[in-house]
């Protein structure tokens, strides 16, 4: 499927978002990079762009015109990069930005965002991810942060991705008017230069059960499929949905595999 306009993608220079820039372009399609580091491939359009620093976000959208045919947020960082970055990073950026952009996205175009099997757990901090949801700046949501982060009874990565998935919602139903579907992906563990750090967090026991459970971790390109699909919007009734990518993963955890 030929998208008419480019595609934008924060977290375009390594890992998952490097695999899915790759498997976009191979499609035919035009892709424009946002990453604090730079991109090795020379056939993507690089802006550097730090995600957890609405100046430099600003400064890149002076840069950016549009209209773009697809928004792919996937950059992000493990918990051991500290609370309050991982928050800024993880969710209070990628609100930002696509706030921001929102007005560049062309009509019927669509919006992917990753978050993770971190986040599936949404409903049980819902009433703190609503009121997160009613704040306007990004300011206001790290203020919010720093006095809710205990009270969340949980780690501000497992919160961060929560929060993905119910903007995923949010959005979705604002994109009705104009055609635009929204998604998210969760991903399972992802053999990426960030894996030794979500091993650190879990420790490597319960990392290693969670791999032996589907056979191995994914690789960058397995979860890249995936962004690309939405991102063309093969599946055109698809909106506003959290989509678990990873082998079985949860359907292992859930029903009992033995392996």
């Amino acid at each position: 499927m030929q998208l008419e306009h480019p595609v934008l993608l924060t977290g375009g220079a390594s890992g998952v978002g490097a695999a899915t820039a790759e498997l976009l372009l191979a499609r035919g399609h035009s892709v424009v990079s946002l990453d604090i580091k730079p991109s090795n491939n020379p056939e993507v359009r690089h802006h550097a762009c730090d995600m957890s620093d609405p100046v430099s976000i600003d400064a890149v959208l002076d840069e950016l015109d549009g209209p773009y045919s697809s928004l792919l947020n996937v950059a992000g960082v493990p918990g051991t990069v500290g609370s309050e970055l991982t928050m800024k990073v993880n969710f209070f950026g990628l609100r930002y930005l696509t706030e921001k952009l929102w007005d560049r996205l062309a009509d019927g175009g669509t919006v992917v965002n990753v978050s993770s099997i971190a986040g599936n757990n949404w409903r049980k901090r819902r009433g703190y991810l609503t009121e997160l949801m009613g704040l306007e700046s990004f300011a206001d949501g790290v203020a919010w942060w720093a006095r809710n982060a205990e009270a969340v009874e949980t780690d501000a990565y497992t919160f961060s991705k929560e929060a993905v998935v119910v903007y995923t919602m949010v959005l979705a139903g604002q994109g009705l008017a104009r055609g635009i579907r929204v998604n998210d992906v969760g991903p399972g563990p992802v053999d990426t230069p960030i894996l030794p750090d979500f091993t650190e967090d879990v420790g490597e026991d319960v990392m290693q059960s969670m791999i032996d459970m589907v056979g191995r971790s994914a690789q960058p390109r397995d979860i890249g499929e995936a962004l690309v699909a939405l991102a063309e919007g093969q599946i055109s009734w698809l909106n506003g949905q959290h989509i678990i990518v990873d082998g079985g993963l949860m359907a292992g955890l859930s029903s009992g595999w033995k392996r």
